[in-house]
Order: C-alpha cells, then structure tokens, then sequence
C-alpha cells in the first residue's frame, strides 16, 4: 500500500486528463443543437477544474497538506453524481478516488498543523 500512498496524486492527474477528454475538448459529446455558449461555458470550466487539479495534486497533496486532500474529495463526489444522472460507471472512479483519499489520510496532529508565519 505504501507504493500505491505515495502515488496516489496521479489517480487524480488522471482524473484531470479524463476532464480534459470531455470537458475541454468535447467534440461529439454535445449535441448538434446546443447553444455555442454552453458549450463554451463547460469547455472553460472544464479546463479550469483540469488546471486546478493538476496543480493542487502534484504539490500540496503530494505533500500531504491537509487542506489539499480535502480539495480533491470533490472529485469523489463528482463521480457520485455523475453515476446517478449520467453513466453507471463513474461509480468506478467514484470509489478509485476514494480508495486513494483513505490511503492518505493526512495523519498529522493539530499541534504538528503548519502555521503562517506571523
């Protein structure tokens, strides 16, 4: 498990590249009469989320910052409601993203929390 702790920050790089697929590039996942700017409208937030993710997975979780594991259950929660209104599957990567979660549960103490410098 430990390999797999350490490595978690790429099950949601992963998550990020499925975002991109379809969210940023959509291609023929609209269909033909939907408004040019909902599909801009999802094209950009997709990107931004794709964005985010990367950057938050690849330092602050792989460091193990607290805040940063509480960002990226979003992505668990995503997948649920996906799952319910959309394709069964993503109930897969629902419990993947959440496996990984519980695999680094941040063990620090509240007194070994960093503090700003004042």
């Amino acid at each position: 498990m430990t390999g797999f702790k350490k490595n978690a920050w790429i099950v949601f790089v992963a998550f990020a590249l499925l975002g991109t697929v379809f969210g940023v590039f959509p291609g023929g996942w609209f269909e033909e009469d939907v408004d040019r700017d909902a599909t801009l409208l999802t094209t950009t937030y997709a990107l931004v989320a794709v964005v985010l993710t990367v950057a938050v997975a690849a330092t602050a979780f792989r460091r193990g910052e607290r805040w940063a594991w509480l960002a990226l259950w979003v992505w668990p929660a995503f997948f649920v409601v996906h799952g319910f209104a959309f394709f069964a599957f993503d109930f897969v990567f629902a419990a993947l993203g959440t496996v990984a979660l519980a695999a680094t549960y941040p063990s620090r103490s509240p007194s070994e929390e960093v503090t700003a410098p004042a």
